[in-house]
């Protein structure tokens, strides 16, 4: 990429650093790893990251990242100076430093010597998590991130520790601002086959794509996923399977009882390149050699699965596995990928309710928003837009788009970059003010694809009145995110923040004026003294996890968490109290009712009761709207409120009436 490139890449990433500072409430370089360690998730590189920085003599970590399968553990330093100058460098020996200080910190999670006995600190959390995981992974990983340009050419060579294989990896400016510019999901992946596979071309019909046939042997595929993880998936399927990715025991009994059998078996996998390399053997049989940009669209089940049955020891290699490998012109990958992704997944039940980045709901939320003046804040003395990122990138290039620095001026003023929120933030604020906190905990990619299946079960209406709603959330949940980090907790403030405001909601039946913090664009003085009073109370909670449950960022993550922090002595504040508002839904939620049976209800009772995911006051109104049903009277507006909630929230976990409610 040309240098002019990586320097106006330099130049935007410190406004987007700035803007996230000011957004969390937190210093530069907090900021900077949030963004990164954010971004890299989003894009495949690592999973379930966490942003925990500590530094003491010799040891310095800036966040860590597991796979759920115990595919791999990432390791993180970030390094950040508000300089956008050609010579900010990053140096040979301060790379190696570096990554020795990751290294130590990493030898004394091992052996024990960062313990701590405070397990409100996510330091703790951090140490436990490493410690526990280090030996059960396959694969280890240094990171070191920066937005210096490395002089460093010949790359970071691997290292031995415990005498496991830790790879080393380096993102500086240059490989920063390449990614962003790529367009594409991820760093593309060049599959190798030096043995070649034996392909079949089909008659070519288009001209911006072909279509291969090939027999991939199993052990490659699981070769591939353990090299590449969660990258070699499309970002959908990706997103789907980290959700409900348990192994597939039918796919496992074949790989065990009739490998042999398994190309017949198994309906095989769909993948996606941009460009292919082919050898041509003696008999003249064509081999492909090499796949550029490989991504699988169907059939990450298959994969994740033959990967974890040679990961248990499991012999796959008679085992092969059919392939259709679609090549793609670049120029059109983003186009025809998805469209491929979301029509060839059957096997898997990856639907189009699974593929939602570009969907109605996301484009309607973006028109509305590009058009939806705010009124003036503390901030802003003037109108202005709350500018909604549904791809990475749009904001930088609208502003690219507007070319002086007058008319950038004009449109920052407009378009403030510290009221920029992305399709991951939209999420979190409808989880959270829904009463779903410990989603929100399970990382900002799950939220949002479980965010996803939520908008095909119960689509809202996209209109004005939705997206100043939305905007309020917004304030309500990045407010309440400052509120809590004056607090000094020491760790897991963005568990707290959730869990707050999901108990906000959940207190106050969401009685909180939204139209009244849509047009103050900030909280009044009694709701702020509200999230001070109750945000000690939900972090004394969620950081204190009952017995056999020491990993405070695990419990976080657990319904049960959800019901302790729901189920806490909070009294509103009369100051707060006076500003609520009334909300109407008894005609709506008792014709909603009058469908289904008492039979459905007392059952609900005896699942919640069954499986401890609802509070007793949701099994106590769920059992009164039986007995009402059942007797042939309406329930109370209160237990009819309560039991409706706890119906919508049990079947998100598995529940189904059997009147299909």
């Amino acid at each position: 990429m040309a240098e002019p490139d990586v320097s106006a890449y330099a130049h935007g990433l410190i406004e987007d650093v700035r803007a996230q500072s000011e957004i969390e409430g937190c210093d530069l370089q907090e900021a900077f790893t949030q963004l990164m360690l954010d971004q890299l998730a989003a894009d495949g590189h690592t999973e379930d990251v966490v942003a925990v920085r500590f530094k003491d003599h010799g040891v310095e970590v800036s966040g860590y990242g597991a796979a759920s399968d115990d595919r791999s553990l990432d390791l993180f330093l970030t390094h950040y100076s508000p300089r956008a100058d050609d010579d900010h460098k990053i140096g040979r020996a301060e790379v190696e430093a570096a990554f020795r200080r990751l290294e130590n910190f990493l030898s004394r999670c091992v052996a024990g010597t960062l313990a701590r006995r405070d397990r409100s600190s996510d330091v703790a959390g951090l140490c436990a998590a490493v410690s526990e995981r280090f030996d059960r992974v396959e694969s280890v990983r240094l990171v070191l991130v920066t937005n210096a340009r490395s002089v460093v050419r010949d790359g970071v060579a691997p290292m031995l520790f415990e005498g496991r294989h830790v790879s080393r990896e380096l993102w500086d400016l240059r490989r920063l601002a390449n990614w962003s510019a790529s367009g594409s999901k991820a760093e593309p992946i060049v599959a190798e086959f030096p043995e070649g596979l034996p392909c079949l071309a089909t008659p070519r019909t288009d001209e911006d794509y072909s279509v291969l046939l090939a027999i991939v042997p199993a052990s490659g595929l699981a070769e591939l996923y353990s090299a590449h993880g969660a990258r070699l998936l499309e970002l959908n399927v990706r997103s789907f399977l980290q959700v409900r990715g348990a192994v597939n025991r039918g796919i496992l009994d074949t790989l065990r009882s009739n490998p042999e059998r398994f190309l017949a078996y198994n309906n095989g996998i769909a993948a996606t390149a941009s460009k292919v390399e082919f050898e041509d053997t003696t008999s003249g049989q064509r081999m492909i050699s090499r796949i550029y940009n490989l991504q699988i669209v169907n059939g990450g089940q298959t994969t994740a699965t033959i990967h974890h049955a040679r990961r248990n020891k499991v012999d796959v290699g008679a085992a092969h596995v059919q392939m259709k490998l679609t090549v793609v012109s670049p120029d059109r990958l983003d186009d025809i990928v998805p469209q491929i992704s979301a029509y060839s997944n059957t096997q898997n039940r990856v639907t189009a309710s699974d593929l939602k980045a570009n969907s109605a709901f996301h484009v309607d939320v973006e028109r509305i928003m590009r058009t939806l003046w705010a009124p003036p804040s503390p901030a802003h003395p003037h109108d202005t837009h709350w500018f909604y990122e549904r791809a990475r990138g749009q904001y930088a290039n609208a502003l690219t788009r507007e070319g002086t620095p007058a008319r950038q001026k004009v449109f920052k003023a407009a378009n403030p970059s510290a009221q920029k929120f992305t399709k991951s933030d939209l999420a979190k604020f409808e989880h959270s003010w829904g009463m779903e906190p410990h989603l929100v905990s399970l990382g900002a990619e799950k939220n949002f694809t479980l965010f996803s299946q939520r908008l095909d079960e119960q689509p809202p209406v996209v209109d004005k009145q939705y997206c100043r709603h939305l905007v309020a959330k917004a304030i309500l949940f990045r407010k309440v995110d400052k509120l809590v980090a004056r607090q000094n907790f020491g760790g897991y403030k963005a568990n707290i923040v959730t869990y707050t405001v999901a108990k906000l909601a959940h207190a106050t039946s969401q009685r909180i004026d939204l139209d009244r913090i849509w047009r103050n664009q900030d909280l009044t003085s009694a709701l702020q003294d509200a999230v001070t009073d109750l945000c000690p109370l939900v972090q004394k909670v969620i950081t204190s996890p009952p017995e056999g449950r020491t990993n405070v960022g695990e419990w976080t993550k657990r319904p049960e968490c959800w019901t302790a922090v729901h189920e806490l002595d909070w009294v509103i504040p009369p100051q707060l109290e006076a500003e609520l508002v009334d909300i109407d839904s008894y005609g709506d939620d008792l014709q909603l009712v009058r469908g289904t049976t008492g039979a459905d209800w007392s059952d609900l009772t005896a699942w919640g009761a069954a499986t401890g995911i609802l509070s007793q006051e949701q099994r106590r109104s769920a059992t009164e709207v039986a007995q009402a049903l059942h007797q042939g009277w309406d329930p109370a507006g209160k237990h009819l409120r309560y039991a409706l909630e706890a119906m919508h929230h049990a079947r998100r976990h598995g529940f189904r009436p059997v009147n299909g409610f």
